[in-house]
């Protein structure tokens, strides 16, 4: 077995949790938020609670497959490690994007209000196109930091492995 055959799997399946992630964290925001009457920031600490907590668990047991340690013994790390991805990379990227956007916004304003006729204002290019890199960055470093800082375990593979030799 080489390990590139791999890889392209593992960041699928990082992918496709972290869009399960996304949803399980907006749909509890909402849900705390609407329906439960709690206040924005309340809301807000409940949904990246549960989301860190579902990530975790699918990241350690579904994409990279390592229970080489105890889930105790990787759980400061993941925190850690996500937590720098969420403040501290997709901020600073975030940050960076806005300011090379700066009077470059007409380069996707233009050709949308082409195609679709929709006119898109110079902030929501800004917010919502820096966000985006914003989070591609961060999610590009999760992904590593879980790689090499959490989840370092022989089990990288027992996936592909035990599906190999399913009968």
């Amino acid at each position: 077995m080489t390990t590139n055959k791999f890889v392209p799997k593992r960041v699928l399946r990082f992918f496709i949790i972290g869009i399960c992630n996304a949803a399980i964290s907006f749909g509890i925001l909402n849900l705390s938020y609407y329906k439960l009457h709690q206040t924005k920031i309340v809301s807000s600490i409940i949904a990246t609670s549960c989301a860190l907590v579902f990530s975790f668990i699918m990241n350690r047991g579904f994409v990279f497959a390592d229970k080489s340690k105890k889930a105790r013994q990787q759980l400061p790390s993941f925190i850690i490690v996500t937590i720098t991805g969420s403040l501290v990379v997709l901020n600073l990227v975030y940050i960076l994007s806005l300011q090379l956007l700066k009077g470059h916004e007409h380069l996707i304003t233009d050709p949308v209000k082409s195609i679709t006729t929709l006119s898109l204002t110079k902030s929501f290019v800004d917010i919502n196109v820096s966000t985006v890199i914003g989070a591609v960055v961060a999610m590009v470093w999760n992904y590593n930091g879980y790689r090499w800082f959490v989840f370092k375990g022989k089990g990288e593979y027992a996936i592909e492995e035990a599906i190999e030799h399913t009968p």
